[in-house]
């Protein structure tokens, strides 16, 4: 029992030993295990970090590449930006260079263009002031003249079209003996039918496209002459209409005595005459070739509207009145059967494109000239009557100068010009006789008429060229009446003025006693670029100038204003002189005012209270104009 037990302690001393041995050798393994583990443990974090570093160093490496892959970009693009800068810079000199040239040429061409207006108007103009002033007696010998030098040169030009004609037969026949010796060459050559076969249809299919670029330009007009031919014909055709109108009304006008009829024919007859004026201008003909057929239409117009204002302020028509009727009558019926003769000569095809000295169109016109001298003259109250050449001329005094005097005056009158080339330029007859003086002023051609009594200059134009505004209404009026103080002319004031096409037109009218003498008229025009005066007409002032008694208003300025339309609101007011029509003047209250947006000049009658004229005031392209 004793000894069971004992054996029993001893085997649980030995276990307990066993068991204290164990952990010993545990923590030596672990301990052993962990030495092994840090040092791995080091190694790999010695490894890591190792490549780390080497990361980072490929990784700084890069990135220094990287910059400077960039910075060498910056400096290409910097490099491309600088060049592309220096490219597009001398682009846009060289832009700016060409623009600047074309804009000198421009302006240049511009400038030769409006010279060369300027010369051709200054030229029309004195063209149609001695067209309009002279005798019959030289209109019929200038017309003799031009016709002799018409068929001279219609000669001369059949002379020049056979030589052209001459030529090109000579030159024909060269080219057709130098193709004869080619196909006679090639003949010899090719010896066989192949070659003048195919000689042949070269030369046919040559011929046959040759003809066919012919026949298309002949035959095709182009679509601008289109469009100018039919406006023209359709001008034409509406001109042959209205001379037809005027006719059917003149001669109901001529077989009736109704007053209330006649009104009516008279009214559709001015009306016919405005339009066929207006058709006629349209033409594409030369001024003195439609100067007369014009004149007549306006004058038969005028006429009609005369006769009417008799019937409306209750005057009866004279036999006179009717005479003169008949006339223009006549003379209009010559003009309509004219009409139908270029229409028949044309067989009803008048083309205008296409018009030459032969043209019976043309031929027509000019034979109308004559229409001028085939019915007497007219001597009424209007502005196109024949008794224009006929009135007292009351501003001229003074003795008969010369020719030589004239350019004398000429050279005075225009000391601030300097003047080249001065020279006389023939005579002017009609109601006030003038020299013709001419010369250049800065390569501009100056023309001007000089009274033949007392030496006045009746009118100028200077050809200069107007390109912008550089002066005010103020400074072109006082400039212009400087101009007219060194003419000795006084107690002027400007009345109107209108800028068109950067030219001041100015109005002057002598003023007595505070009251505007319209009739007293003076014409300058300055241009608003070099306040230089460029022109002037001064054959109303000189007609009409003289000393007047004015008489005294019977009405007071209030009661003139009652008889002004109460829905014209009146902003001025004061007494005028006025025309009525080239024999008679009046004394009227000049009241201008708006209505509607519009203004309005309405002359009342100082004496009687009756409505003597009224314009409106319209904006056009060509400035402000009174209607």
């Amino acid at each position: 029992m004793e000894n069971k037990k004992n054996n029993a302690v001893e085997k649980v001393e030995n276990t307990i030993k066993k068991t204290s041995k164990k952990p010993s050798q545990k923590k030596s393994a672990v301990k052993k295990l962990t030495s092994n583990k840090e040092k791995a443990r080091k190694e790999k974090q010695l490894k890591a970090q190792k490549l780390k570093q080497e990361k980072i160093a490929k990784k700084e490496q890069l990135k220094e590449e990287k910059q400077k892959i960039k910075a060498e970009k910056e400096r290409i693009l910097a490099q491309k930006r600088l060049e592309t800068a220096r490219i597009k810079a001398h682009k846009k000199a060289e832009k700016e260079k060409a623009k600047a040239q074309l804009l000198r040429e421009k302006n240049r061409r511009k400038a030769e263009a409006q010279k060369r207006r300027q010369e051709i108007k200054a030229e029309r103009d004195a063209r149609r002031e001695m067209l309009k002033n002279e005798t019959k007696k030289q209109r019929e010998q200038r017309i003799a003249q031009e016709k002799s030098q018409k068929r001279e040169a219609v000669a001369q030009k059949r002379r020049e079209k056979e030589e052209r004609r001459k030529q090109i037969a000579q030159e024909k026949r060269q080219k057709r003996e130098q193709k004869h010796n080619h196909r006679q060459k090639r003949r010899e050559q090719n010896k066989g039918i192949g070659g003048w076969l195919a000689a042949v249809i070269s030369l046919g299919i040559a011929t046959l496209v040759l003809a066919s670029v012919l026949t298309f330009n002949f035959l095709t007009p182009t679509a601008e002459n289109t469009i100018l031919e039919s406006a023209y014909q359709k001008s034409f055709y509406d001109t042959v209409e209205q001379v037809d109108n005027i006719d059917l009304n003149l001669s109901k006008a001529l077989a009736t005595k109704d007053e209330g009829a006649l009104q009516k024919y008279f009214v559709d007859t001015a009306i016919n005459s405005e339009l066929a004026e207006n058709d006629l201008q349209q033409l594409p003909l030369h001024d003195e070739s439609k100067f007369y057929t014009t004149k007549l239409v306006n004058q038969i117009g005028d006429y009609v509207k005369y006769l009417n204002n008799k019937i409306i302020t209750g005057e009866k028509l004279s036999e006179q009145d009717y005479q003169g009727l008949n006339q223009l009558y006549r003379a209009n019926k010559t003009l309509k059967d004219s009409l139908q003769k270029m229409m028949s000569a044309t067989s009803g095809r008048v083309s205008f494109m296409k018009m030459n000295d032969d043209n019976a169109v043309l031929e027509g016109f000019e034979k109308l000239q004559n229409l001028s001298v085939q019915y007497p003259e007219l001597i009424y109250d209007g502005p196109f009557s024949d008794g224009l050449d006929k009135r007292e001329i009351k501003g001229l005094s003074g003795e008969q100068i010369t020719k030589e005097q004239a350019k004398e005056e000429f050279v005075k009158m225009f000391a601030n010009y300097d003047l080249k080339d001065v020279d006389n330029a023939g005579e002017t007859s009609g109601d006030i006789e003038c020299y013709n003086v001419e010369a250049t002023s800065d390569g501009q051609l100056l023309y001007a008429q000089i009274s033949k009594q007392g030496g006045k200059l009746i009118m100028f134009a200077y050809a200069g060229t107007c390109e912008s505004v550089n002066c005010d209404e103020d400074l072109a009026s006082e400039k212009a009446q400087e101009f007219l103080s060194s003419l000795g002319i006084k107690s002027v004031k400007p009345v109107w003025i209108n800028l068109a096409n950067n030219v001041y037109t100015i109005n002057f009218a002598h003023v007595k006693d505070g009251v505007v003498v319209y009739p007293d008229l003076i014409k300058v025009r300055v241009c608003a670029e070099t306040q230089t005066v460029i022109g002037l007409e001064a054959r109303s002032y000189y007609t009409n100038h003289t000393n007047r008694e004015i008489p005294s208003p019977t009405l007071t300025k209030s009661q003139a204003m009652g008889k002004v339309s109460s829905g014209i609101s009146i902003k001025t007011a004061r007494l005028a002189l006025v025309p009525v029509g080239t024999k008679s003047e009046k004394l009227c209250y000049e009241f201008s005012g708006e209505y509607d947006g519009s203004t309005y000049y309405v002359y009342i009658d100082a004496i009687s209270g009756r409505q003597v004229e009224m314009f409106k005031v319209i904006e056009s392209t060509e400035g402000t104009l009174l209607m």
